[in-house]
């Protein structure tokens, strides 16, 4: 296969007999003697040499990548100096561990490799749980220490979970270079979050480190080929599953010629690791055959590439011989014998840690060497080995470009004639280097509904020539991948995965999905050829990102909203208005609803890339058989839609379908706020609604027995509530009102769902056979019938109060904004950059203009030529000004800031691109602010005495984004003292801060996103009623799962996984949690109290939670085990320390008080935070012994939990010190 060609397979999986047939002829062929299984002492004497070997305790992980991220310490790395003996007559010696004399101390010692002449070892280890890894070497005798690479400078530059950044497997090259795997580049995991390893080549000596790969997930286990070449596993997701492509390619030295070797199609297994070459036949590799989602162990294989790419009859699976694709077990780290057997790592019997073992043919196991204390890993026989060429490099020191040659697009095209393909787009898959404010869907930065995983870089297109061949330039050291494109604009095919181009170098392919063996066609030198490479030139619309509510959104509400969701209706059931959904948007979730099946987004024929669907998007697609190519949306534009978007022009049209090509792309940029991508306050607007829909009969027909059939989630709009299909379909017909008169007087079909983005009712993260989503017919609208006009008019209670119930929720979706609404306070986004663009000729323009807020809102380009480039603002009062450090505003990655501080006047901005050390000239912008206004005052404010409190309600006075300053005063005072010590966006507060019998006066002022306060609401006043100081939630956990609430009721405790009642205590011993129902005793108000007692294991998971509700940073508390002590997470704000003890029981009290979090344990104060606590609202479960912001593995407790109390005030220290000495429950 050529270089840029993309893999065929059959889409359908070989009938098992065959498989097995297939393996028995590939065993076969690698050994003559298959069914002569050798005994114990023959397998041991094919260990003909002393042994390298690592001790470690075994891998952890919740995935195969992130092994380094993980702390048990111990062990080093050894020699058996006579593996065939006895094992009571071993001699074993440390290379390097804590005894040695020369040694690194404690910590992880991993990934040994040895030199071609047996003479070295390089290796890796990790000091320090949150530390980095590093390379060193050392002599075979265990003298000669020196350290290779150390990666902590690049700590500084890394945004994701865990800490320190990681080198890791590295091997000898052989001219002494050393390849290796690194996270310096710090791209972060589109599904995890966690650092990205890729391969990087440096000099022996550790200098000139530079990667050879641009990947945007991880890459495995380098080894050379006997030609010279890296084999290596590459994991990939360009609109695939995240799950099941951890493949095995080649690559050069110098980064060139990288080739998928197998797998890349395949779904099982899901990953083949560790790979080398088997002495003897050059073709076939020894693997690990592993799953994604856990430690890297699974089985052992053997593969034959020649047997086909992606066929599973190529791998003879040493220990399930008649399942080739099984990836399960413990066996690990192979390494080929002369004569067909392997040395791994893995369990045998009567053993349970990980042992050196011989596996033969026949799969039996031979122990080498075992270690009851520890496990055995990375075996590697001691001799020299043949040095493979050196390749020579063919990349360009100096250039930041190659070319990619096309031969003939058309070779693999079945069924698409000659002529057809007009031009190939390149499309940038970028690696975020930025932040995350929290994802959904399986995406860590939510970019999609499970359809794209990554933000796309639109660099231009190409021509294609009449006979299919294509010349063209393209930027180095970027993901790219290409789309061939007709006339139309619309997707004939799409690689989905990625190749580079190396720097000075041309790239060729004979056609698209051509054989790797198949020889160019004889038909004359192609026309691309006889001239120089074509430059990318810009889409019709541009190019750079595509971002769904920036730049699609607008062309929906100029050219289609107003019959699809507007003031004339829904027509063909289309919701096309931007209004915000808990994730995206109406318009979003109407166009990639899975309307049949999950499999496909129906409208823009996307492609379903949650793991569950694996076995679909793992499969190499026919031409026009998804995208533009084949969307109902894509044919209606190019027919023009009989005309209903005479305005369309040709640049929209190119663009809506470029988008359609993104696969389903909203979020397109790495931009995004501290608010996250999720409207946390969505389902609280929900449910309300539903409470509504119940009391005004609506459930009679769109339920059974008081239960909806299904909520849709563009019944309501955020945006603009007056258009809410829940308040227009049951409001009857006037000629000049909104209503639609669309309910009829029947039960609704519960299988004509419009908008369903998870059909399987939540994302499945194993794989499914196809089967499991066959489609199902959509049944056809029927408007026939008795119409139910709930609502006779706007008048109605009803339909008031769910109006009412909307613009609240707008409110306070308004107060904490995403990206993709007004007032987001935008947070810079980056993709990684090996290669800086140039800065662009002509320099783009600078936008500038004073917003309604009074902030100057500033833009400029953002396109393939300046994405990647560094911006700086300045400004000054002075025309004509020279940019300087005390006229810089800011620096960015971005496209767009505003300056909230411009003073009144005219101001003179000036943006420099900076590209390296190249610096544009300045591009200039003028602007005139005029004298703020300040906001109007609240309305309605009134005061309520409760126990121990006084609550305070108002009324916005018109902006639904205004924050609030509450004012308090002893009655006959004037003298009002500042409550809150922030603004805050709740029409109501609750003031805990006062002495029973006191009388209160108090007022609120609305302040504005500048800072400026309104004059003072009418005052009110109110005395609180006697504090009740009993907790208002007890969960013993004595008895039973049940919690007694303040007054004595009982809420009802639900169990999940293994969490169960002994002992007097809750036992999550075996994992599980409880959730209990969300009440509004649970949220955080002027003052909180969580207190508990807890024992945790001596092996608990990465940051146990001991009982949540909320998500951090977003809304609500938690309480969890953080690093080496424990977190108080409260609103917003972090209280951490004190020292959790595995197998003692401790008693945690966590406080809030308005102004201040406090964190006690055993009775003692260890922690305290200043801060102003968020009052969003956390619509969830309480959860005692995982997250409620996403139960995860690394969130359980292991142990056991009682005593959890809740209380509505905050605990005084002496209370603290009560609860601390008082008698331990549970045993």
């Amino acid at each position: 296969m050529g270089p840029l060609a993309m893999t065929k397979t059959a889409c359908s999986s070989p009938r098992t007999a065959a498989l097995m047939v297939a393996t028995l002829m590939l065993g076969a062929a690698l050994s003559g003697a298959r069914a002569q299984a050798p005994d114990g002492g023959d397998a041991l004497a094919r260990v003909d040499a002393p042994l390298l070997f690592v001790k470690r305790h075994n891998y952890l992980g919740i995935h195969i990548y992130d092994t380094y991220y993980k702390w048990r310490p111990g062990g080093g790395i050894y020699v058996l100096e006579n593996p065939g003996a006895p094992p009571g007559e071993h001699r074993i010696r440390a290379l390097i561990d804590a005894t040695t004399s020369e040694t690194l101390g404690g910590g992880i010692y991993s990934d040994p490799d040895l030199s071609w002449d047996a003479k070295r070892v390089l290796f890796c280890h990790k000091p320090t749980r949150d530390g980095s890894t590093s390379i060193y070497e050392i002599e075979i005798d265990g003298t000669g220490l020196r350290r290779v690479s150390d990666p902590t400078p690049a700590c500084a530059d890394y945004q994701g979970e865990h800490g320190g950044q990681h080198d890791v497997t590295p091997a000898y090259l052989p001219d002494r270079r050393i390849v290796f795997t690194s996270t310096r580049p710090s791209g972060l995991v589109p599904c995890a979050n966690e650092g990205v390893a890729i391969l990087h080549v440096m000099n022996a000596d550790g200098s000139n480190i530079h990667p050879i790969s641009v990947n945007n997930v991880n890459e495995f286990d380098p080894c050379v080929l006997p030609d010279g070449r890296i084999l290596f596993g590459r994991w990939e997701y360009v609109d695939k599953s995240a799950l099941t492509q951890q493949s095995l390619w080649t690559v050069h030295p110098d980064g060139t010629n990288e080739t998928a070797l197998f797998a890349n199609n395949l779904v099982r297994p899901e990953a083949l690791l560790d790979a080398r070459p088997v002495p003897g036949p050059e073709h076939l590799v020894v693997a690990s055959l592993t799953r994604h989602n856990g430690p890297p162990r699974g089985s052992i294989g053997i593969v034959d590439p020649q047997r086909g790419k992606n066929n599973p009859a190529a791998i003879a699976n040493l220990e399930h011989p008649g399942k080739p694709t099984f990836d399960q077990g413990t066996s690990c780290d192979p390494w080929p014998l002369p004569g067909g057997a392997v040395l791994c790592s893995g369990l045998a019997p009567g053993l349970n840690r990980n042992a050196i073992l011989v596996l033969d043919r026949s799969g039996r196991r031979t122990v080498v060497c075992a270690d009851p204390a520890i496990d055995c890993h990375s075996p590697i026989p001691i001799r020299p080995r043949p040095r493979p060429p050196t390749l020579a490099p063919a990349t360009r020191d100096g250039e930041s470009g190659g070319r990619f040659f096309v031969q003939d697009i058309y070779r693999g095209l079945t069924g698409v004639e000659r002529g057809v393909v007009k031009q190939l787009r390149v499309i940038e898959e970028t690696s975020r280097v930025s932040p995350s404010p929290g994802g959904a869907f399986n995406q860590t930065f939510l970019v999609s509904a499970a359809l794209a995983f990554s933000v796309k870089n639109f660099l231009g297109v190409a021509p294609v020539e009449s006979d299919g061949s294509a010349f063209f330039e393209v930027p180095a050291g970027r993901a790219l991948y290409l789309q061939a494109l007709d006339a139309d604009g619309r997707l004939v095919q799409s690689m989905r995965t990625f190749v580079q181009a190396a720097p000075g170098v041309t790239r060729s392919c004979i056609g698209c999905h051509e054989h790797k063996f198949s020889a160019p066609r004889d038909g004359g030198r192609p026309l691309a050829s006889r001239r120089a490479p074509d430059r990318l030139e810009s889409e019709s619309w541009g190019s750079g990102y595509i971002d769904y509510p920036t730049m699609v959104q607008p062309i929906l509400d100029e050219h289609c909203v107003s019959c699809h969701g507007g003031e004339r209706g829904f027509a063909g059931g289309l919701d096309l208005t931007g209004g915000w959904t808990r994730h995206f948007s109406n318009s979003y979730e109407n166009l990639v609803s899975r309307r049949e099946t999950q499999l496909v987004a129906h409208l823009i024929a996307g492609i379903d890339c949650m793991n569950g669907t694996s076995n679909w998007s793992a499969q190499i697609f026919p031409p026009r058989s998804h995208g533009s190519g084949a969307a109902p949306l894509a044919k209606l534009l190019v027919s023009g839609h009989d005309e209903h978007a005479p305005g369309l022009s040709r640049a929209e049209r190119d663009l809506l379908l470029a988008w359609i090509d993104t696969n389903g792309i909203y979020y397109g940029t790495w931009d995004y706020t501290d608010h996250g991508s999720a409207i946390e306050t969505w389902g609280e607007t929900k449910e309300a609604l539903v409470r509504h829909m119940r009391s005004a009969g609506c459930v009679r027909c769109h339920g059974d027995n008081d239960r909806l059939h299904y909520f849709e989630s563009d019944w309501f709009n955020l945006e603009r509530p007056e258009l809410s299909r829940i308040l227009r379909a049951p409001l009857a017909k006037t000629r000049k009102g909104m209503g639609l008169a669309l309910c009829r007087d029947r039960e609704v079909d519960p299988r004509r769902q419009r908008v369903r983005l998870m059909r399987t009712g939540g994302y499945v993260h194993h794989v499914l056979p196809l089967d499991a989503f066959k489609p199902e017919q959509y049944p056809e609208a029927d408007a026939a019938g008795r119409s139910a006009t709930s609502f006779a008019g706007v008048g109605d209670p009803h339909y008031q109060a769910m109006l009412a119930t909307i613009r609240e929720g707008r409110r306070k979706a308004l107060a904490a904004p995403r990206i993709d609404m007004p007032g987001a306070e935008v947070r810079p986004g980056a993709c990684r950059q090996f290669f800086p663009p140039p800065l662009p000729a002509p320099l783009p323009s600078l936008a500038a203009h004073v917003d309604s807020d009074g902030f100057v809102q500033l833009r400029w380009e953002q396109s393939a030529r300046t994405i990647g480039l560094r911006a700086e603002l300045h400004k000054s009062p002075q025309r004509g000004f020279v940019p300087g450090p005390d006229t810089r505003l800011l620096e960015t990655t971005s496209f767009r800031c505003a300056d909230r501080e411009a003073p009144v006047g005219r101001i003179y901005y000036a943006l420099v691109l900076v590209s390296g050390e190249e610096r544009s000239d300045p591009i200039r912008a003028v602007v005139d602010v005029p004298q703020p206004q300040p906001p109007s005052p609240p309305l309605g404010l009134s005061a309520r005495p409760v126990p121990g409190a006084v609550e305070l309600r108002w009324q916005h006075s018109g902006d639904h984004r205004a924050l609030y300053a509450v004012y308090r005063a002893d009655a006959g005072s004037v003298d009002f003292e500042r409550l809150t010590p922030q603004p805050f966006p709740a029409l109501h507060y609750r003031d805990g801060a006062v002495t029973g019998g006191s009388r209160y006066v108090y007022t609120v002022r609305t302040v504005d996103r500048r800072g400026l306060e309104s004059t003072a609401a009418t005052t009110v006043s109110a005395a609180p009623l006697a504090r009740i100081l009993t907790p208002v939630f007890v969960a013993g956990f004595d008895k039973d799962l049940g919690a007694v609430l303040r007054g004595g009721s009982i809420a009802k405790g639900t169990e999940h996984g293994a969490a169960r009642v002994g002992d007097d205590a809750l036992d999550l011993s075996r994992g599980g949690h409880v959730t209990f129902e969300h009440r509004p005793a649970f949220d955080v108000g002027r003052s909180l109290s969580v207190a508990c007692r807890v024992r945790l294991s001596d092996q608990p998971a990465a940051m146990p939670v001991v009982i949540s509700c909320g998500h951090w940073q977003r809304a609500g508390w938690f309480l969890q085990r953080f690093g080496s002590g424990w977190r108080w997470h409260v609103g917003g704000v972090d209280c951490d320390g004190g020292t959790p003890t595995p197998e003692r029981w401790t008693q945690l009290l966590a406080t809030f008080d308005g102004e201040t979090a406090r964190l006690f344990q055993d009775g003692r104060l260890v922690a305290e935070q200043a801060g102003t606590a968020k009052q969003a609202k956390w619509p969830g479960p309480l959860h005692v012994g995982q997250y409620s912001g996403g139960v995860a593995p690394r969130y359980q407790v292991s142990g056991r939990i009682a005593d959890v109390r809740i209380y509505d005030r905050a605990l005084t220290s002496e209370e603290a010190a009560g609860l601390g000495a008082g008698p331990s429950r549970g045993r």
